[in-house]
């Protein structure tokens, strides 16, 4: 994916985008790259091999929505990793809108001061843009070789490294990246809903988000990335970017790893004795 597409020159890292989409691209580049030489200096100078990939909803490749920015590693791959995130708006980021605007309307007012579309509605391009740095966490988590055996552990480490980065490197858009979140995770009405129709357990979550027979939809994963995104802020109140390194550090040591050690109660335990107390304590209570 992305082979086609435009080159933009003058970065440290391979950065394709579909035609007219050049403004979207510098924005992604300018971030990514500021963000890929904080987490080599946190990860012992690790340097993975990847190309942000900006595509409009005609260059757009994946089981993902078009809208959800991902991580692929596939071997047919311009790089052995590329970070895709959408050039603009489309249904997915509506729909976001709509159901938060339904499940939370006080909290759909925060969203529109927030992310203000200019016409009266929302738009979550600036949350989006931030995203970008979520899935350069997932290229250093896998192309690093990180030792994570669930999925949600590494969703909460991708979340924790885009929190870490913009708290450390860029606070001024603490705003942008916390709203949704918080409003998100503070809805009684969505959470309902969900616990009513879709699926909350981290077990159900490994289960059926990759598919198979039964599964997740998009708005249902996005329910889940509001808690994880908390979960990250909180961590990073309590421990800072200490915390995201000792993470880092622990999962890389796979000997240190028990393949007995595989349901979430068993990972809090261990997550709060070698990572982050808070962490520990997340994952003990996710209900």
């Amino acid at each position: 994916m992305g082979s086609g597409l435009e080159l933009l020159r003058g970065y440290p890292l391979e950065v394709r985008y579909s035609a007219g989409s050049v403004e979207r691209a510098r924005i992604a580049a300018n971030v990514t790259s500021r963000a890929y030489v904080y987490f080599s200096y946190l990860f012992s100078g690790l340097e993975p091999d990847i190309a942000i990939v900006v595509a409009d909803e005609a260059d757009w490749s994946s089981r993902q929505p078009y809208g959800l920015p991902f991580f692929n590693d596939d071997d047919d791959q311009i790089r052995p990793g590329i970070v895709v995130i959408p050039a603009g708006s489309g249904d997915f980021w509506i729909a976001m809108g709509e159901d938060l605007r339904e499940a939370n309307p006080p909290g759909y007012v925060r969203l529109l001061a927030l992310y203000p579309d200019g016409v009266g509605g929302v738009n979550l391009q600036a949350f989006f843009d931030l995203v970008t740095i979520h899935e350069l966490g997932h290229a250093f988590e896998v192309l690093g070789d990180l030792a994570l055996p669930t999925f949600w552990l590494g969703e909460i480490f991708a979340n924790l490294c885009l929190h870490s980065f913009i708290a450390t490197e860029q606070p001024e858009s603490l705003g942008t990246l916390e709203g949704l979140s918080i409003v998100g995770s503070q809805s009684t009405r969505l959470d309902a809903r969900m616990r009513a129709e879709g699926f909350t357990t981290l077990e159900e979550l490994e289960v059926h988000y990759t598919g198979g027979g039964d599964p997740m939809s998009p708005l249902n994963y996005v329910w889940y990335q509001y808690r994880w995104q908390r979960i990250a802020a909180a961590m990073f109140n309590a421990d800072g970017q200490d915390g995201l390194v000792r993470f880092w550090n622990f999962f890389r040591a796979r000997e240190r790893l028990s393949a007995g050690e595989t349901t979430p109660a068993q990972f809090a335990r261990l997550l709060r004795d070698e990572v982050s107390e808070s962490l520990g304590r997340a994952v003990e209570t996710w209900r």
